[in-house]
């Protein structure tokens, strides 16, 4: 296991290596006395068969289903003075209870539910929205040894898997274990897969070749979103490049107008049922995730120097309300499309999806 010498410790940052069969054997024995804890405290109670060590022998990680458990609130201490009760905030868990309990399933159809509440899955779409997703392999080295996926998801999109089609391994970090799974499914020995937080990353410094991130940062805690993307910037070897696609949202001006009129009868509809359901007694309905949207000055202004590129003018709302077949949707697109072609820097900032792209 090769990778393990690029991992760290996401408490300690010390260098972690494969637990011994003698060493597994006792941890099990001593998870059979009661005598194993998880990080948040709670009782480690499943026998292992896998797992990773700091070096000085503190902290253990688990291995399940080939998945490594790098989070600090999983990490198994076998004595109660070494619980760090250092658990995930309730935003981060909003979105990683989203994900292993909805999001990363399918339906009948084979979609992910992820794609159906989130995506375009429209005939009409596929083509654009496939030229979209090649873009982002513009602005990555071809080859390598490590390409990072952070939030990899379940890989969703077969056109995800060109980033790393000439790297020997493709590191899928994710908060959600069921997305992890499906990645691993699809990867097979390619796939390094790392449960983690995207915002202290268990990886020592300059080790991948490239990474993507492909809408994900937005879900992050709006003051750990830089924190985040300079965590991807500092696993990035020397000459790597990496992409991170992100959302604008309602500080792109073009979505904002000719989604206006939709966003306004949303706005006046969810004050109606807000004011009946004060009335009532009853609840509106629940986040489903967090969501927060940074300005381009606000990452200027807090990054690493990265070029901007456009991912997507378009919203997935511009697109269902817009781009219908009988509308020559389609036309519609192909022409939107050459317009980010000669213009990538100006569609890039003035629509909804930019790409900010890294290099060292």
């Amino acid at each position: 296991m090769e990778w393990i010498a690029i991992l760290k410790c996401p408490i300690t940052g010390k260098d972690l290596r494969a637990l011994t069969p003698e060493e597994i054997n006792t941890l099990n024995s001593k998870i059979a006395q009661g005598q194993v804890w998880q990080g948040d405290g709670k009782a480690f109670t499943e026998p292992l068969q896998k797992g990773l060590i700091t070096s000085d022998g503190t902290y253990i990680y688990p291995i399940i289903k080939e998945i490594v458990l790098l989070l600090k609130d999983l990490v198994v201490v076998d004595s109660k003075d070494k619980i760090i009760k250092d658990t995930i905030s309730d935003d981060k868990k909003l979105v990683k209870n989203f994900y292993d309990q909805k999001g990363w399933h399918t339906d009948e159809a084979g979609n992910y539910e992820d794609a159906v509440i989130y995506e375009d899955l429209r005939d009409v779409s596929k083509e654009y929205l496939r030229k979209c997703h090649d873009r982002v392999a513009r602005f990555l080295n071809p080859s390598g040894t490590y390409m990072l996926d952070a939030a990899s998801g379940a890989l969703q999109f077969s056109d995800y898997l060109q980033y790393s089609a000439n790297y020997k391994y493709r590191v899928c970090v994710d908060f959600s274990f069921q997305a992890l799974s499906e990645a691993k499914r699809k990867l097979g020995d390619k796939g390094l897969c790392i449960l983690c937080d995207m915002t202290n990353m268990p990886f020592k410094d300059g080790v991948m070749d490239g990474f993507v991130s492909l809408n994900t940062v937005y879900h992050i805690p709006k003051d750990e979103q830089a924190t985040a993307i300079k965590e991807l910037y500092r696993v990035l070897a020397t000459n790597g490049k990496g992409v991170v696609v992100y959302d604008w949202y309602k500080h792109s001006p073009w979505m904002n107008f000719w989604l206006l009129p939709f966003r306004g009868f949303v706005f006046i509809k969810n004050r109606i049922l807000d004011t009946f359901g004060k009335m009532t007694g009853t609840k509106g309905a629940e986040r489903r995730l967090y969501f927060y949207a940074h300005t381009p000055e606000y990452f200027k202004e807090n990054l690493p120097p990265y070029q901007l590129k456009v991912w997507r003018t378009v919203s997935v709302p511009f697109m269902r309300y817009y781009i219908h077949p009988w509308l020559g949707g389609k036309k519609i697109l192909d022409w939107l499309y050459e317009k980010e072609e000669k213009s990538p820097e100006v569609y890039g900032l003035k629509g909804e999806y930019p790409m900010l792209v890294f290099e060292k």
